[in-house]
């Protein structure tokens, strides 16, 4: 069969000079000393032994934590450039020899003999819970800087031949303290769990304690040590597919922005002045005490009518309730009013119910925990110390908050309002009830921070009245449009107020800056774009584009504020807005809706073209699969299609379109995402996918991904013009194959709306940051608790009351849960300090969570400090098989070679003691891993955990097993972007030798991998991917290789390449290991398109 597959691949298509040659300007670090494989040279890494220790080997280095292994490549020299340097400065490391492997014995024997030294070194712990004192300083807690470097940490002191530490002073100890290298290496050798991190251990021989039998993690950690001066980012930047590091070298601060005015209490220090904590130590009156008041929150949640314990002070839902309106209100209070359409007669009256936007602003400026991710001034990011090229984040990065600023009076600060509203409906398979739901945040937030719905810096402003009018049906679009801005105009009041005059406001520590307010953004799909800026539909709501420059090139000139207003004006002087079927022709003929007053009119520099931000979710993705993916469907065919994606070898996270597409009849964002990883691969080779469809194919999908990159720079955003220039340049192929098509026929135009919108990324990005941020997923989020479960909550009867009241009752709840935290937090502070504290409720519990999470801080630390360019990988602590010999290996999984690839690895230890008997050697077998990444464009960020499979053939199931692919890094000096350095392998097994404890790989994590092809040094023409090839022996078996599992750097997914059609023996299952030919795609996830060109 694998003949036969083989022989229907086509030829090989022509290159092409397309791949980017641009390479990240951070070079990595590699161990002067690492050892390397014979076939694919790879730094190698030595699972360490004590939990609680940082050890480190002079050739195969780690350090140890919490019984996770972080694989660090600190060099032998930086080991000497510590304070132990001078004890043996002419001990240089060497490689491992037979010499070494009998010093390392007889230290191992001199083990059980060996007296435990004092030595004045904190422990990991203990540093840690140092780092942690001042967590609630909102100034100084920048956790990342308070991490010691590897280098940098503390170092035990040596002690004298008699145990003296000389007096825990910092002198280098002589040499002559120690009588030989060996003494040297017995003392090091009991220091135990008093080691400071970076400690180094010459020979990393101990045993790993305490491995238990549980579903416990081993880490591993392939991580570059940190330069001595490495400093905590400034922004959220980093590297680029093709732009090298983007971290600016240069920050520009607009002067005097942000000004602090005077210093006065917070409002959370008001509240509790109110409560009286001397009189009474329980801050949750009315609540008995903390678990009362936690009950109560969740209860809240409950259809709860009733609630009988003797142990409760309130006895019904009624009266819980009432206890909790007894606590400290929010700022935001709900007002319902009675709204008067100005237009139009409705069946029953039209309330609003809304809250003071001001207040809500305020209420984010409160919270504590936010405090550290706000930004009150402009920021000006550069690349290079010249200034030459601009980086682009977050708002305050980027143009418009600058230009904005220069506007207001100096020393003032910049509110930058976001707003977002969608409609929902609120009953579930059946009913048409429905909310508008308008929400608020601020664009001071970080972006990371502020679109986390668990984080809260959304909030709930109003629900848009959506009334039922008596008029003519046909006016009943037009009447909507105009009661909701009329609505939002009252909704924006003080906003507009605050915008013009400025008010003084405070945030979370007591600084009172004097603050105005500008609609930065307002987040909304296709539709409500057009009806905030009162643009016709089909017409583009952020540029002058109508219907018939849809399609266009080039952009059409921006719609700006002053065109739509005189526009607007011109159509009132044709006919009176009261008519509104001649107003809506009028309007019509001049790209204009029907709304004559827009809400937005009276506020200061509101930008119409730019608070319409470009969205991702209804805009791009919608595009792709209204259209692109419909396209390539008529082209393909659905059958075939389905075929294709169906042979496509399943990855855990990933989905698995098993039975294809074309039964699928409800879509989402998810699948929307997941088909665009595999179009592009799965569809080259058919027939109908000619060159130039290819090309705009191709050409939209990097537009696709080059948009939902969180940072652009300069060269970032040419790349994106230009793939939107060759997807314009190509993309009447679709017109030519008829993949164009309508109800009648072959359409011969592109006046889409949201193709019009493409135009804009480009645009909207140098002027107010990267446009991920901007997503209207974040209000699809919201919709759930803020208007789907509130509905729950009422009886269906003038819900949207009873939605408003429920959720002032929770924000209450979640005001006093932040209070608590906050005093609690700082109470623990003055604590460890040695200040006598108040006994209060619930500060015991507070105090235990906290140590909980703190422990999970710790490791996140440890995580965060590593700084690993390689990433983590984890193994279950339990093996899936444990303790199988070899032979039974090579069955299991079929690989004949593994006993000569195992010999062949281990011999490149030099001769260091192999069991006589090497077929009754034994091992652990793992069935997968887990492995995670700094991301390309923020290192101090870890990505998505992927899982890799390795499971072995199954007769019943699948007999060529599921094994996944993956990236090797083969040479030391291999960059984090580009394929320079790196191969493709398919990892079929995962094992740990059970080798004697002085064994250079005792208990090292290994891999055994079926290579691929090394990668072109082009990428295939129109495709732009890298294809590859099976290699194999003469015999037809598959050529592989033993190599450390601390050499995979990334999980991959190769494409079969199907040629015109795809063979109907290709399955799921046996795709990646009867077939020949494979593209790398690049579009697997959006890491791996910036890190694989």
């Amino acid at each position: 069969m694998c003949d036969k597959i083989d022989n229907n691949k086509s030829g090989d298509e022509d290159d092409n000079n397309n791949n980017n040659n641009n390479k990240s300007d951070e070079d990595d670090e590699d161990d002067d000393y690492s050892v390397s494989s014979v076939r694919a040279g790879i730094s190698i890494g030595l699972l360490c032994a004590r939990p609680q220790r940082a050890i480190k080997h002079p050739t195969l280095t780690t350090t140890v934590f919490h019984r996770r292994v972080l694989l660090n490549s600190l060099t032998w020299k930086k080991y000497e450039d510590a304070r132990l340097r001078a004890a043996f400065q002419s001990a240089a490391p060497h490689p491992v020899s037979s010499d070494r492997a009998n010093e390392s014995a007889r230290i191992q024997d001199s083990l059980s003999e060996s007296n435990d030294l004092p030595n004045t070194c904190n422990t990991f712990e203990e540093i840690v819970e140092e780092e942690d004192q001042d967590e609630d300083n909102d100034n100084d807690n920048d956790s990342d800087n308070d991490n010691d470097s590897d280098e940098g940490g503390s170092v035990a002191s040596i002690p004298g031949p008699d145990g003296d530490t000389g007096g825990g002073n910092n002198d280098s100890v002589e040499n002559d303290q120690f009588a030989s290298m060996e003494e040297f290496d017995h003392w090091l050798h009991n220091q135990h769990d008093d080691e400071p991190e970076g400690f180094v251990d010459p020979y990393g021989l101990e045993e790993l304690e305490d491995r238990e039998e549980g579903d416990g993690d081993i880490e591993l950690d392939v991580m570059e040590d940190m330069e001595e001066d490495d400093q905590e980012p400034l922004s959220d930047l980093g590297s680029f597919r093709s732009d090298g590091d983007a971290t600016p070298k240069q920050i520009d601060k607009y002067p005097r922005a942000g000004e602090i005015k005077e210093k006065r209490q917070s409002r959370f220090e008001d509240i509790l002045a109110r409560q009286d904590i001397e009189e009474s130590p329980n801050i949750f009156r009315p609540f008995k005490d903390s678990s009362e008041f936690r009950l109560a929150r969740w209860l809240n949640d409950l259809p709860l009518s009733k609630a009988r314990s003797s142990n409760l002070s309130f006895g019904s839902g009624k009266t819980m309730r009432q206890r909790i309106d007894q606590l400290p209100t929010p700022r935001m209070q709900w007002k319902n009013i009675q709204v008067d359409p100005l237009y139009g007669t409705t069946s029953a009256p039209v309330y609003l119910s809304y809250r003071d936007p001001v207040n809500a602003i305020r209420s984010l400026l409160d919270r504590p925990e936010l405090a550290k991710y706000m930004t009150y001034t402009p920021e000006r990011h550069w690349k290079d110390k010249a200034e030459y090229t601009r980086v682009y984040s977050e708002i305050f990065t980027a143009d418009w908050a600058w230009d904005t600023q220069a506007s207001l009076e100096p020393g003032s600060t910049l509110l930058a309002v976001l707003l977002g509203s969608d409609k929902a409906h609120l009953t579930e398979h059946s009913g048409d009830k429905s909310a508008w739901p308008l929400y608020l945040s601020l664009g001071n937030i970080h972006s990371s921070i502020r679109n986390k719905p668990t984080k809260r810096c959304w909030i709930l402003l109003a629900y848009i009245p959506i009334p039922s009018f008596t008029d003519p049906k046909a006016h009943h679009t037009a009447l909507q449009q105009r009661l909701f801005h009329q609505c939002l105009e009252v909704v924006l009041k003080s906003i507009k107020r605050v915008g013009k005059k400025g008010k003084h406001l405070r945030d979370s520590l007591g600084n009172v800056r004097h603050c105005y307010t500008r609609i930065a953004a307002y987040l909304a799909d296709y539709p409500e774009q057009t009806l905030i800026n009162a643009a016709a539909q089909n017409n583009s709501p952020n540029t002058t584009a109508g219907h018939h420059e849809l399609g266009d090139s080039a952009p059409r000139p921006r719609r700006t504020r002053e065109w739509i207003l005189s526009r607007i004006a011109q159509a009132k002087r044709i006919a009176h807005p009261s008519n509104i079927e001649e107003y809506t022709e009028a309007a019509k003929q001049l790209g204009l809706n029907s709304v004559d007053r827009p809400f937005w009119r009276g506020h200061a520099g509101y930008q119409p073209d730019l608070v319409i931000t470009p969205d991702i979710l209804h805009g791009l993705f919608r595009f792709w699969r209204d259209h692109i993916l419909k396209w390539v469907c008529y082209l393909i065919g659905a059958a075939e299609l389905d075929h294709r994606l169906k042979a496509l070898q399943p990855i855990s996270g990933f989905r698995h379109f098993a039975q294809g597409i074309s039964h699928l009849s409800q879509w989402t964002g998810r699948e929307d995402r997941e088909l665009q990883r595999v179009l592009v691969s799965v569809v080259v080779g058919s027939p109908k996918i000619n060159t130039s469809v290819l090309r705009a194919l191709r050409a939209f999908h990097d537009f696709l991904y080059l948009a939902q990159y969180r940072s652009h720079s300069t060269s970032t955003l040419q790349y994106l013009k230009e793939a939107l220039e060759t997807f314009h340049e190509f993309k009447d192929a679709f017109i030519k194959t008829g993949a164009r098509r309508g109800k009648n026929g072959i359409i011969q135009h592109f006046r889409i709306p949201k193709m019009a919108g493409l135009h804009s990324y480009a645009y909207h990005i140098p002027l107010m940051g990267t446009s991920v941020q901007f997503s209207t997923e974040i209000t699809e989020t919201c919709h759930q608790e803020m208007a789907k479960a509130a509905y729950k909550a009422t009886n269906r009867k003038n819900f949207f009351q009873q939605m408003a009241a429920y959720m002032n009752r929770k924000e209450v709840l979640t005001l006093m849960e932040d209070i608590s935290s906050w005093y609690f937090e700082r109470l623990r502070t003055k604590a460890s300090c040695g200040h006598a504290i108040p006994c209060l409720s619930g500060y015991e519990t507070f105090v235990s969570e906290m140590v909980i999470a703190g422990q999970k801080d710790a490791e996140l630390e440890v995580r965060r400090a590593s700084r690993a360019k390689g990433g983590y990988i984890w193994l279950t602590i339990k093996p899936d098989r444990r303790g199988i010999l070899i032979d039974t290996v090579v069955g299991f999984y079929n690989i004949p070679n593994l006993h000569t690839d195992l010999v062949t690895f281990m011999g490149s230890f030099e001769n260091v003691g192999l069991p006589l008997r090497f077929s009754l050697l034994r091992s652990d077998v793992w069935y997968r891993c887990r492995i995670q990444r700094p991301t390309i464009q923020d290192e101090d960020e870890l990505g998505d955990t992927r899982v890799i499979q390795a499971v072995p053939p199954n007769v019943s199931q699948n007999r060529h097993g599921l094994c996944n692919c993956v990236l090797v890094k083969s040479d030391d000096d291999a960059e984090e972007t580009g394929i320079a350095g790196y191969r493709i392998a398919q990892l079929r097994l995962i094992f740990t030798p059970r080798l004697p404890q002085t064994h250079p790989l005792y208990d090292v994590p290994l891999a055994y991998v079926y290579w691929f092809s090394h990668l072109p040094s082009r990428t295939e023409r129109n495709i732009n991917m890298y294809q590859v090839h099976c290699l194999r022996e003469s015999d037809r078996s598959r050529i592989g290789e033993v190599i450390p599992l601390s050499s995979i750097c990334r999980l991959v997914q190769l494409v079969p390449k199907f040629g015109n059609w795809a063979n109907p023996e290709l399955t799921k299952d046996n795709s990646m290991d009867v077939w020949k030919y494979y593209y790398l795609n690049s579009f697997m996830d959006k890491e791996t398109y910036q890190a694989v060109w």
